[in-house]
């Protein structure tokens, strides 16, 4: 029996999810679909806003991606490399962060942008994003902290600084959780008593000179009526300059004291992209045909957020699909059809799509919308921006569960229960016994490690078949300082000859430090050259392949 094309889909957003659903329905089993995600789930982001007011259980935002695509294989990693020349992915995946090669016919980029706030001094140390399901899970956890604060402090310039609350970009995902933070402030304040809704201050910045953009003038409009009418202060045409913990400047020097900044600006491309010698990126996106094929790159295809795709013939001013959930649905649509014609020898078609309206919620049963040119808003809107979203959420048992959310909303009150997420500890200590394996050959360490007590040992095949090359790391001694800064690979074993104490940092914190810390970063490149040969260290193109199917380690 011949082997069935494979289709490596590489993200589970609307675009990459979709796609391989609408793959999974027109080829029945004549293809094998392989979708890699960090996740497990597939998260419906519009709902983000009301996950953090306490809205949607958090769990109820999301559905198994095993659940709505039973007929993908699917593979929970992290993409590190792609090689284009020989069709192979390479991800890290399992506990133990095996390196493994999984080999393609067609690949799907579906990998969606990541918050870059570079620009803006202090902004990413300081502020709260709104891109995941951890993103909204802290946000409402930080509200409730601060409410919490600010009822039983006696310090007014504290209580005032607990009780300010900015939220950067006026766009849909800016306005939609300034709205429901808004609201869930409002009704939660039964139980602050020493807290008035008065003294509560939330500001929206915007650069343009309405927020919205997207939506009529008249709707925007309405929408910042709405808005200021509950206490909202809006400002325009106000650029951002930068951000400390206790405040934001604006670019016309004004200083706004607030514990607590939500950023919902600043998107850019995954390193993934940028890193990649042969993806050339344009507005940080992967430019693609009106087909949505990468045309320099065979057999490569891209969607959604990741993708900037053409919506009309040549000789015209550009324009490209906006970055929003209905378009990446409907390009995962043409993309599905176009993969399959491909398969089949048929021509591909472009893509084409005209929107059918935009709708915006503003919390507290408000909303405004644009549907096939018929604008409404108010309470009419916010019933169809649910109903829409009630239509799109992926399976009967999400929508019956955010269904009963809303229901449960409007009859019982929220809780305002905070849920403490600890945080990782950049430093953390591990015990292992005498004859541990730490790690192998082809495995990535996830941080720097020193010894305290104890003694590991590092024993690399010679790869001109000579001795083994054998290092013995003492106490005060570490490992894994090149491997972590310079993202290559352990080609040795490192086995525990004693029982074995050390300290680990983890690999994030360390690249900082090492970068921040010149003395530290002189100390490790002298270092470096006098522990370990050249061949010690591997990188990801040099591993062995593998066909694909390998399980998690």
């Amino acid at each position: 029996m011949p082997d069935l094309p494979r289709i490596v889909i590489v993200g589970a957003g609307f675009g990459g999810a979709f796609t391989a659903r609408y793959l999974s329905r027109l080829y029945r089993g004549k293809i094998e679909i392989e979708l890699i995600n960090n996740n497990n789930y597939f998260i419906f982001q519009p709902l983000l806003p009301e996950v953090a007011s306490g809205v949607v259980n958090a769990q109820d935002a999301v559905t198994p991606l095993r659940a709505m695509l039973p007929k993908v294989r699917h593979r929970q990693a992290e993409v590190k490399q792609i090689d284009f020349d020989h069709k192979r992915v390479h991800v890290l995946q399992g506990r133990r962060r095996r390196m493994i090669k999984i080999s393609y016919d067609h690949l799907v980029l579906a990998v969606g942008q990541r918050v870059d706030l570079s620009l803006f001094p202090g902004l990413a140390e300081h502020s709260l994003s709104m891109k995941t399901l951890a993103d909204a899970f802290s946000l409402r956890n930080r509200i409730l902290q601060c409410l919490e604060f600010a009822d039983v402090t006696g310090n007014p310039k504290l209580k005032r600084l607990f009780l300010s609350f900015v939220v950067v970009g006026g766009g849909f995902s800016g306005v939609e959780t300034l709205g429901e933070l808004q609201d869930m402030i409002r009704r939660a304040l039964r139980y602050y008593p020493n807290i008035k809704l008065s003294e509560v201050r939330c500001t929206l910045l915007q650069r343009g000179d309405r927020i919205l953009p997207e939506l009529p003038s008249s709707l925007a409009d309405y929408a910042c009526r709405k808005l200021s009418k509950r206490g909202v202060e809006i400002l325009l045409n106000t650029s951002l300059h930068g951000a400390t913990g206790a405040y934001v400047e604006t670019g016309d020097g004004r200083i706004i004291p607030t514990a607590t900044i939500i950023a919902t600006i600043g998107n850019g491309p995954i390193p993934l992209l940028v890193e990649h010698p042969r993806l050339h990126l344009e507005r940080g996106k992967v430019p693609v045909n009106r087909c949505l094929q990468v045309e320099h790159l065979d057999s490569v295809w891209a969607v959604g957020d990741a993708a900037l795709i053409p919506m009309h013939n040549d000789g015209e001013e550009p324009v490209y699909a906006p970055p929003t959930a209905q378009f990446a649905i409907r390009e995962a649509h043409r993309l599905a059809h176009n993969i399959m014609a491909v398969l089949n020898d048929r021509p591909v078609q472009a893509f084409q799509y005209k929107s059918q309206g935009m709708l915006a919620s503003l919390g507290a049963y408000q909303g405004a919308a644009d549907i096939f040119g018929i604008r409404i808003s108010g309470v009419s809107a916010w019933a169809v921006w649910r109903g829409f979203y009630m239509l799109k959420l992926p399976g009967f048992a999400t929508q019956l569960r955010v269904a009963l959310n809303w229901i449960f909303d409007y009859f019982i009150p929220r809780t305002i229960v905070e849920i403490e997420q600890p945080e990782r500890p950049a430093v953390r200590f591990a015990n292992f016994r005498k004859g541990d394996r730490l790690f192998d050959r082809g495995e990535l360490l996830d941080g720097f490690y020193l010894v305290l007590d104890g003694q590991l040992e590092v024993r690399t095949p010679d790869p001109g078949g000579g001795k083994d090359f054998v290092k013995i790391v003492a106490p005060q001694q570490h490992l894994g300082d090149r491997i972590v800064s310079y993202n290559t690979v352990c080609r040795g074993r490192v086995t525990a000859l004693q029982n074995t104490e050390v300290m680990i940092i983890n690999q994030q914190d360390f690249v900082r430090l090492r970068k921040s810390f010149h003395l530290l970063d002189n100390y490790l490149r002298e270092q470096t050259g006098k522990k370990y040969p050249s061949h010690f260290y591997g990188h990801i193109e040099g591993m062995e392949s593998d066909d694909g199917t390998a399980t998690p380690q």
